[in-house]
């Protein structure tokens, strides 16, 4: 079964290295066809290769890595004529909240156009700016269900030209759509940030996830006549605390992309707090003591900077939770299965009932899984074993 696993996970990974790389796809227009019909059909552990595949989608779709929708679209296509339309409905279902995600945000920017004239009759001014602010800001409306559970941070504190935005959109959403929930998944939300490491230097463009933007954000000193310059050091507990986020190894996380990165990556400089005189290697990991300053002397020769959030590279916790809610899965299907062939049978022999479980599910499974799952429905109530035949399971209505 591990090996299987691996497998499934290393197709689902090779699968997202070429839909995310442009120059892979103008060539080869049968790629998609050739991997469903040469590797994935014989995947035993498809369930495996669901998960991966579904999150990697997400991350694409909501990141902008997507090279061609079509492609993309065709490829889930062949999945589900291969396994089914249960199978593929979550993927289609992102399709479907980005594209009503797109209708949404050209009526909503309608709107705000219409409202923004009636307003530039009596301030032109604010009314051209405030145009500016609901044209930058991109909302993504998200089905709960179809997409990955990501870590939520509530206490975010959001600059006043972000909470405007969200508040009028809020608004608008709510009067169109009343009775709906919404709950702000700032996880995965992104921004292009201008940044000058110097008054007198270039600027670049670093597009960063939201929380990273809190972050850079509070390098900055706004004076009195509105022209930015960079701050001097600060710490992490300072960092949480201004940005309001309660998660430390998240906002270690943040700063390490943000310091400890690739070249050309490096827009914050840290310094170990026990570094002292020494030109020591810097620590990879940061202490509550460690400082971070701007880089002042940052050079690059690109000036559109890409700077990899932490939730685009995944780590072995989401791998390992991954893994973890297929095995879940795997075990209610396992349950479905018994219980389906226990109502048809009404009783049944435990060596005949086995290699029914095993052949229904579809996915890989042992005779021991199936054992467990057994014991499991015997103590909620749903079979029984026979009183005079201990071999033989009863099932109860």
């Amino acid at each position: 079964v591990g090996d299987t696993n691996i497998v499934a996970e290393a197709l689902a990974k090779y699968v997202d290295a070429y839909l995310k790389d442009a120059k892979k796809q103008e060539p080869d227009n049968h790629w998609a066809a050739s991997t469903i019909s040469g590797i994935f059909c014989y995947l035993q552990a498809k369930d495996v290769f669901e998960a991966f595949y579904k999150r990697d989608l997400a991350k694409r779709l909501l990141w902008n890595r997507i090279v061609s929708m079509d492609v993309e679209r065709h490829f889930v296509s062949l999945l589900k004529a291969e396994c089914g339309a249960g199978y593929t409905a979550k993927m289609e279902g992102m399709f479907q909240d980005m594209d009503w995600s797109r209708e949404t945000m050209t009526r909503y920017k309608q709107a705000m156009y219409q409202d923004n004239n009636i307003i530039n009759n009596n301030n032109s001014n604010n009314s051209q700016q405030s145009q500016q602010q609901q044209l930058d800001m991109d909302i993504q409306v998200l089905t709960t269900g179809y997409w990955p559970v990501y870590p939520q941070f509530p206490n975010l504190i959001l600059p006043a030209s972000l909470k405007q935005p969200q508040e009028n959109f809020s608004n608008y959403y709510k009067s169109k759509y009343q009775g709906r929930r919404m709950t702000w998944q700032y996880a995965l939300g992104h921004a292009v940030v201008r940044f000058r490491p110097k008054e007198t230097g270039p600027k670049y463009d670093l597009v960063v996830s939201l929380c990273q933007a809190l972050v850079l954000q509070q390098f900055n000193i706004v004076p009195d006549d509105n022209t930015t310059t960079a701050t001097e050091e600060l710490k992490l507990p300072q960092l949480m605390a201004s940005v309001g986020l309660d998660n430390r190894e998240e906002m270690e996380r943040i700063l390490q992309s943000l310091s400890l990165g690739k070249d050309g990556t490096r827009v914050l400089q840290k310094r170990d707090y026990d570094a002292g005189d020494k030109k020591k290697k810097i620590r990879m990991n940061v202490h509550d003591q460690d400082c971070f300053r701007v880089q002042a002397n940052f050079k690059s020769n690109q000036r559109r900077i890409r700077i990899t959030n932490i939730l685009m590279k995944e780590t072995k916790e989401e791998r390992d939770k991954t893994v973890e809610a297929v095995s879940r899965d795997r075990l209610y299907l396992i349950d479905a299965v018994l219980v389906r062939i226990m109502k048809a049978r009404k009783t049944i022999l435990h060596q005949q009932l086995i290699p029914q479980v095993l052949e229904q599910v579809k996915v890989p499974a042992q005779p021991g899984d199936v054992k467990k799952r057994i014991e499991s429905l015997i103590e909620r109530e749903y079979m029984e074993r026979d009183s005079k035949e201990r071999n033989r399971y009863n099932y109860l209505a």
